[in-house]
């Protein structure tokens, strides 16, 4: 067997709908239902139902009345403004990859620490017309020199699944990012309480403490107004100019100093060349449908892939030691970091077409170092102890039915070990064992630094009335918002 810190840290790996929800910024949420416009006009559109009786971490409804309604498309995800971003894009008629792609570009802004330009991730997208998943894989790289540094992959990761399978223009992604980062945004709930929990390391940190330290050297606290003048810089030229942008140019040479300062000479060629990859995942029948998971040549694809045998019909402590005994079995350190500076996000639309990511900086803000000009933090090298092991615990799933490209559950986990147990345990409860999303949630056994989103069907989408649930992480800080389409006159 190949040693973990090798196996498991590798990588081969419309019309705009009429209304618009009104919130106040407090009341933001970490899922967003997208509502569907009962128009002539918007018939091409598929839709489904959904039910509104899951509760937030404070009891509150998720939605704004009781019942269920109708939507277009459905959103997960750790940061609400993310969410909300990739919600006008599928009220723009974007696909669900457009959505993630809007989407995870918010979080770079609003969730640096965890999907800054400098990490890298993994994605399972379905494709309902096809009828087939397909894992995309972009791991931030060891360079080959070595050092502390990886080298970026989530830019030419994502350009990789949006020139697939997106519809909108590239530009139209990535500039409402670009605009939240040189206006600024008011630090969400989310974001406000992870970065409490880093205040040392800002403190020692110049660049980091510059960034997210107040006047009186106090963390950045819910509400504050963060301004990123230099990461917005950054995205501009992703914008104009695609991965180029990013890969090549004055971003990539500014990369290759900083590193190369950090101890690692990461070159301008080692950044050009790098290239995602595109590949079929690993799958496990049950029943008559399909699960999907990363493929075996990635570390998440082996930790999830030898899971799945231990989590069936399992809660609580017996997942735990499932996830114990596999890293055990891998030879796996088991004394691991807390937090592993990962988010995760789902996007599912009534139509049957789906994306399921996860994102790592391995480690809280990587390495640190803030590379000069840009405001992008480089990731760790992915053979970083203890942090190295970040991709092996990203758990993207997905199941669906490859016969008629219907599509049932997305769910995508990110932290530590607990993430793929509890994705591995939800899939089993909602499509093995047909619990409702609620308890299959509750017998999870995620925490604060291990959280998982998901989006579920269990009868099916597409189809005539088909019913879907969310479930955000209870763990996380969100606030649910349902949004519902205006009355029929």
């Amino acid at each position: 067997m190949l040693n973990v810190l090798t196996k498991l840290s590798s990588r081969r790996g419309q019309k705009k709908a009429a209304w618009r929800l009104q919130c106040p910024l407090i009341a933001l949420c970490a899922m967003v239902f997208v509502a569907a416009c009962a128009s002539d006009d918007d018939n091409q559109l598929a839709t489904a139902r959904f039910t509104a009786g899951q509760q937030n971490t404070g009891g509150l409804p998720l939605g704004d009345r009781e019942g269920a309604g109708t939507f277009v498309g459905a959103i997960v995800a750790d940061e609400p403004r993310a969410a909300l971003a990739a919600r006008s894009v599928l009220e723009s008629g974007g696909t669900a990859v457009d959505a993630i792609t809007a989407l995870y570009f918010n979080l770079a802004v609003t969730m640096p620490h965890e999907a800054g330009l400098g990490g890298g991730g993994m994605c399972l997208v379905h494709d309902p017309v096809a009828r087939r998943v397909t894992s995309y894989e972009f791991l931030a790289e060891r360079p080959r020199a070595g050092g502390p540094v990886a080298i970026p992959g989530n830019v030419r990761g994502f350009a990789l699944i949006h020139a697939v399978h997106g519809r909108l223009p590239w530009s139209t992604l990535v500039a409402p990012a670009e605009i939240l980062a040189v206006q600024g945004h008011e630090l969400s709930r989310a974001t406000a309480r992870e970065l409490a929990e880093l205040a040392p390391a800002f403190q020692a940190t110049q660049d980091l403490g510059a960034a997210y330290l107040g006047r009186n050297q106090e963390v950045l606290r819910e509400g504050a107004l963060l301004v990123q003048a230099g990461l917005a810089a950054s995205l501009g030229k992703i914008r104009a100019n695609g991965p180029r942008g990013f890969y090549g140019g004055a971003i990539a040479e500014a990369i290759t100093l900083e590193a190369a300062e950090a101890g690692s000479p990461i070159t301008l060629e080692e950044m050009r060349a790098f290239r995602p990859t595109a590949s079929p995942p690993q799958t496990i029948s049950i029943g008559s449908q399909t699960l999907s998971i990363p493929p075996q040549s990635t570390g998440a694809g082996t930790y999830m892939g030898s899971l799945w045998p231990s989590v069936q019909g399992q809660t609580g402590s017996a997942l735990l030691e499932a996830a114990r005994a596999a890293l055990v079995r891998a030879g796996a350190e088991t004394d691991l970091p807390t937090v592993f500076g990962s988010t995760a996000f789902v996007v599912a639309t009534a139509g049957g077409d789906a994306a399921a990511c996860a994102v790592t900086m391995n480690g809280p803000f990587g390495t640190g170092r803030l590379v000069p000009g840009t405001g992008i933090v480089l990731a760790r090298s992915p053979g970083t102890p203890g942090f190295g092991l970040a991709s092996a615990f990203l758990a993207p799933a997905m199941v669906t039915n490859d016969f008629n490209g219907t599509f049932f559950f997305a769910g995508a986990g990110s932290g530590g070990p607990r993430a793929p147990v509890s994705i591995l345990s939800m899939v089993d409860g909602v499509m093995s064992r047909s619990r409702p999303l609620e308890a299959a949630n509750a017998a999870a056994v995620t925490d604060a630094h291990n959280l998982v989103n998901v989006i579920a069907c269990p009868d099916g989408a597409p189809q005539a009335e088909a019913s879907c649930g969310f479930s955000a992480d209870p763990n996380g800080a969100g606030v649910g918002v349902v949004g519902f389409p205006p009355a029929i006159q």
